[in-house]
């Protein structure tokens, strides 16, 4: 496992990419999706600590080899490897991803926690829980900087398709976007804050395969506040999110089939009128053309938070698929806590009712305030049927893992003067 792991590390670090601006090469948290990258850095190494710990090796040479590879790999990005950012970050948080694979792969081995651990583990994740549902409902809910906005209409710009239509108008609330500097950001910015929809209308000439930038509006420091674009026959739509702030990725929303998957079909000159906002917790689009008019609505809950941890962005269609991975991840999140739970009260030497009603209380009080307090307080949507029957899902799991490693160890005791161990 530890060759495997290192020959993955090596094809995500090793090759020369595009050149990037690197805040400073002592940076914790670097660029403008530190946050991600951050993240990304643990996981990879999470691998190479389970493999260093199955092969007997110390907790402290495992942690030092981790630490040694790290190294190695950002100097080598640093004086060998071209568009690397090579940063003091990336080995902090490649070297806690490889400590935190060895520590889980030790104490997995008999799925059994001391008690001291058991609680431990429980209130660390119910607080980690907690802060996460805090992170996606801030990370998802609107967010504009207060700066100097400027529009860019059908521009050639860097990260998307020049688009080969015309605008021929765009406003929000009325206000008009030019090609240009906004003479009165502020206003256009309260608008968008009070729910007013962007109003775009243009021209077609193509289905991109990939997002064209029809209208964008940036700030001073090039941050996008709102996107106007298309994607093939997709209508695509996006506004400056807390996300960016955390330094993570705002995902864009995706209106399939707002245009007819051929231009052949639309009169020569015909335009199409696009509308989007966000308003009372949601995404609403719409699109009009000559052949009709598509629109929908994307409510906006804690269970897409994984679409902000990506390495690239997504455009979220409200597909069957986006809603079993929102459900996975919302399961999967709830396990420790309802393994804690479990093993927290198998540790008690006499677990009575109260004790038992004390810890159901806790549980459903914490559930309560990630599912429905945390979201009213950022402006979301409530909480769906489906996410709160997700969270019971994952915490079942985890109460069963708890009750197998329970199982496990009275088998693994042997019996003391003859007696079966209940």
């Amino acid at each position: 496992m530890v060759a495997a792991s290192l020959v993955a590390i090596g094809l995500a670090t090793l090759w020369p990419e595009p050149s990037v601006d690197v805040e400073s090469h002592f940076c914790l948290i670097c660029g403008s999706f530190g946050t991600v990258d951050a993240f990304l850095n643990v996981l990879l190494f999470v691998p190479l600590g389970v493999g260093l710990s199955l092969s007997g090796a110390s907790r402290k040479r495992a942690i030092l080899t981790v630490l040694l590879i790290s190294t190695t790999i950002e100097l080598a990005q640093f004086f060998v490897i071209s568009g690397r950012d090579s940063t003091v970050g990336d080995v902090f948080t490649n070297t806690v991803g490889g400590a935190i694979g060895f520590a889980a792969a030790r104490s997995s081995v008999t799925l059994q926690l001391s008690p001291g651990i058991a609680k431990k583990l429980t209130l660390s994740w119910a607080a980690l829980w907690l802060a996460l549902q805090v992170i996606s409902c801030l990370g998802l809910s609107l967010s504009l900087p207060d700066t100097r906005y400027y529009g860019q209409i059908a521009r050639a710009l860097g990260n998307f398709t020049l688009f080969q239509g015309r605008v021929l108008a765009a406003d929000i609330g009325g206000v008009a976007i030019p090609n240009g500097a906004i003479p009165d950001s502020r206003q256009l910015r309260r608008h968008l804050i009070d729910g007013n929809a962007v109003n775009t209308t243009a021209v077609l000439a193509g289905n991109p395969s990939g997002v064209a930038a029809i209208v964008r509006v940036a700030d001073e420091r090039q941050r996008e506040i709102l996107l106007v674009g298309q994607r093939g026959d997709g209508f695509a739509f996006g506004l400056h999110l807390g996300a960016a702030m955390l330094r993570l990725r705002s995902p864009l929303f995706l209106l399939q089939g707002a245009f007819p998957p051929s231009l052949s079909t639309i009169p020569r000159g015909d335009t199409v009128r696009l509308y989007g906002r966000f308003s009372a917790g949601e995404i609403q689009m719409r699109a009009e053309t000559s052949a009709g008019a598509t629109e929908r609505s994307f409510p906006i809950t804690a269970s897409l938070g994984w679409t902000l941890w990506l390495p690239f962005q997504w455009l979220i269609e409200g597909s069957p698929f986006e809603r079993g991975v929102s459900w996975m991840w919302m399961a999967c999140l709830m396990i420790p806590l309802g393994y804690g739970m479990v093993s927290v009260r198998q540790s008690m030497a006499k677990p009575t009712l109260a004790t038992d009603g004390i810890l159901l209380m806790s549980t459903i009080l914490l559930v309560v305030t990630g599912l429905a307090l945390i979201p009213r307080l950022f402006g979301l949507v409530a909480t769906p049927k489906g996410d709160w029957i997700t969270q019971l899902v994952g915490l079942l799991v985890g109460g069963l893992l708890a009750k197998l490693g329970d199982t496990q160890r009275a088998r693994s005791v042997p019996a003391m003067d003859g007696q079966p161990r209940s």
